[in-house]
């Protein structure tokens, strides 16, 4: 690729990230005092995502030098004065003040607002960008219109490293979305081989790398049930704290080998007293299962645990709320049939649509999520604590 731009979209496990750091190693070693940013929505995803990757390749081809790494800031500066700096900014005015480069590298970008990838592109020579097509955002919208641009289409087949497990990981998804997975690509999305709506769309775009329709509503991986199924499930209940807002009590049953998750609301109520909330838990929980709770109210986890119930504050996602929506969507969902306030959450909960142009975001908005987000903790503790599979 020789644009200034260059644009690298794809599926997941394509090699993305992993083909453009040692693209971005090479360079560096080769050419005197570059200055090269890498940057992600959030510090733990830099940290989780490219630094991970940079440290393992530097460190599989020997050239790894500890004295060389500075840990606050990110950077690593190589023998003939080239650094590579990893990086993500909150607002304009940072990415801004942040300075010109000569390479810069925006990875996962569809999570990076324009107007901060703008700040950083305009004050840098070249540019690599990389995303999974989940919806349309700017970097086809804006730069693939710009003459200087370049795009190139990566799939999880393009990626000769693949871990077996990992395809296999691919193929289970790619059975759940469709009943004749053997089909071409271009027959394989017509309208009476999908048997499940959420999963063709997420083949569509983490196994095809083209761009999908995972907006408007955030959830579509969810149907209603009436009797929980008689194979091995764990039970756990979380809370989420409100006022004027409702308390959430929700009983979770989680079908780790199936990857299925059934959800039952059994309090949803504003200004319930913290007596009340624990007489429910009681009621309905006489086994003492855990209870994973918004870890923002210490003082009423407290009167929980003073209760004998074995409440926690829940953990929350590594910076952002993204994290918690895929959690979700890796699962199938379950829904009571009468948790009418879950249903109707998981039917209204929807990404943000930004009002001067009209496109989803990637955010959801801030509503519609009372059950929804103590779900996404009671998982983590699930993954964390119980199974970490």
């Amino acid at each position: 690729m020789k644009a200034a731009k260059k644009v690298i979209q794809g599926g997941t496990s394509s090699g993305k990230t992993y083909g453009i750091i040692p693209i971005l190693i090479d360079k560096a070693t080769k050419t005197p005092k570059l200055k090269i940013t890498v940057v992600a929505e959030t510090i733990p995803a830099v940290k989780d995502g490219t630094v991970d990757i940079f440290k393992q390749i530097m460190d599989e081809t020997g050239r790894w030098r500890e004295s060389a790494w500075i840990s606050n800031p990110m950077e690593y500066t190589f023998v003939n004065g080239s650094r590579i700096q990893f990086k993500a900014f909150e607002t304009f005015g940072k990415a801004k003040a942040s300075g010109k480069r000569d390479i810069l590298f925006l990875n996962e970008a569809n999570h990076i607002p324009y107007t901060i990838a703008d700040a950083l592109m305009i004050r840098s020579k070249e540019t690599y960008i990389d995303y999974n097509p989940d919806a349309a955002f700017w970097a086809t919208e804006e730069v693939l219109k710009e003459p200087n641009s370049e795009f190139l289409l990566l799939i999880y087949k393009d990626n000769e490293g693949l871990p077996s497990e990992t395809l296999e990981d691919l193929l289970i998804k790619k059975s759940k979305a469709f009943y004749n997975i053997d089909l071409p690509d271009d027959e394989l999305l017509k309208p009476e081989n999908i048997k499940n709506n959420f999963f063709s769309n997420w083949w569509k775009v983490y196994g095809l790398g083209i761009e999908g329709g995972l907006q408007g509503v955030v959830f579509q991986n969810w149907t209603t049930y009436k009797e929980l199924p008689s194979s091995f499930l764990y039970k756990l209940f979380v809370v989420d704290w409100g006022g004027n807002d409702p308390t959430t009590l929700t009983e979770l049953n989680i079908d780790s080998g199936n990857k299925r998750l059934y959800i039952k609301q059994i309090v949803y109520t504003p200004l319930i007293l913290n007596s009340k909330l624990i007489e429910k838990i009681q009621e309905v929980n006489p086994d003492n299962r855990f209870v994973i709770c918004d870890s923002a109210r210490k003082d009423k986890i407290f009167e929980l645990q003073m209760a004998k119930i074995k409440a926690f504050g829940g953990p929350k996602g590594a910076g952002s709320i993204i994290e918690g929506i895929d959690l979700l969507q890796d699962f199938e969902i379950f829904i009571h049939e009468n948790s009418a306030d879950a249903i109707r959450e998981f039917s209204n909960h929807k990404w943000v649509v930004d009002k001067k142009t009209g496109k989803m975001l990637n955010v959801p908005e801030d509503k519609d999520n009372h059950i929804i987000d103590p779900t996404t903790y009671g998982i983590r503790f699930y993954k964390r604590n119980i199974n970490p599979k």
